[in-house]
């Protein structure tokens, strides 16, 4: 199987997005340290807004477009830097709404809090890929770290405010994992025993390049940390174990089956791959 640059660069930044949703509920269960949780969220986080930001110019040259070097630096300035502003913008109006909403002796008042959260994210998405043409995700994370930053001192009920968002994100995770499961199920029919021996092969080698890069990161993350609590290699380790695939990189493989790119074969490697 020979693939080119670019469609390598794509597969690359799709297998790059991490889901830790199971690891920190079960370091929450396990009373783990917050440091460590907080970690593996803001890798993710970070890491998937990178990835699709990757993704989209890798994508786009595997289906023919061209772009010079300046291109692809104003590509990335334009779609991950106006991104992250944006979505600073629309977390600090929303936030500045459901302070407004604060009101413990109105009933509403809990349920408007939490459809105005919903709405920050989907609005954050919406106005920056369907106006601006410029990073959704990253617009979304940024606005929600603003949320979470600010929002909850304001929120009159928090409990429910948590038992929306599990809802919303438990529903989502079943859609697309029970999408992409359809999807591979028919593929695994089609694929031949050399490419379960990739599948492996990729797998442990993304395991050691993963573990390499947060070892050496360990002096820096401990320089970044407010309190210099030191990261030890246990966490590292963690963290290292905690990179699993999951809902991200699935949607952006699924879209690359749908569309096929220029090549017809390349659409089911990439989903195997990714759901393996």
């Amino acid at each position: 199987m020979k693939w080119d640059f670019w469609l390598g660069l794509t597969t690359g930044s799709i297998l790059c997005a991490t889901d830790p949703v199971a690891v920190v509920a079960l370091l929450k269960e396990l009373g783990a340290s917050p440091v460590l949780t907080v970690q593996i969220q803001g890798e993710s986080l970070l890491n998937d807004g990178t990835a699709i930001v990757m993704f989209l110019v890798a994508y786009r040259s595997l289906k023919g477009e061209e772009f010079g070097f300046d291109q692809y630096l104003r590509f990335l300035i334009h779609t991950a830097m106006m991104a992250w502003l944006l979505g600073m913008f629309n977390g600090y109006f929303f936030f500045t709404w459901i302070r407004i909403a604060n009101n413990r002796f109105a009933h509403a008042s809990s349920m408007i809090q939490a459809m105005l959260s919903l709405c920050a994210c989907y609005f954050a998405f919406v106005l920056a890929e369907g106006i601006f043409g410029i990073s959704g995700v990253l617009a979304t994370v940024a606005s929600s770290m603003v949320l979470a930053m600010h929002m909850w001192h304001h929120v009159v009920n928090r409990e429910s405010m948590e038992v929306v968002w599990h809802t919303v994100e438990t529903l989502g995770n079943i859609l697309i994992f029970f999408l992409a499961g359809s999807l591979t199920g028919k593929i695994m029919l089609r694929t031949d025993a050399a490419d379960f021996a990739r599948l492996l092969v990729l797998y442990f080698f993304l395991l050691v390049l993963r573990a390499a890069f947060i070892f050496m990161s360990i002096p820096l993350m401990t320089l970044l940390s407010p309190d210099r609590q030191p990261v030890t290699v246990a966490d590292a380790a963690v963290m290292t174990w905690g990179g699993l695939r999951g809902a991200v990189g699935l949607c952006l493989a699924i879209q690359v089956f749908e569309e096929k790119a220029p090549h017809i074969d390349t659409g089911e490697p990439t989903v195997s791959n990714e759901q393996g």
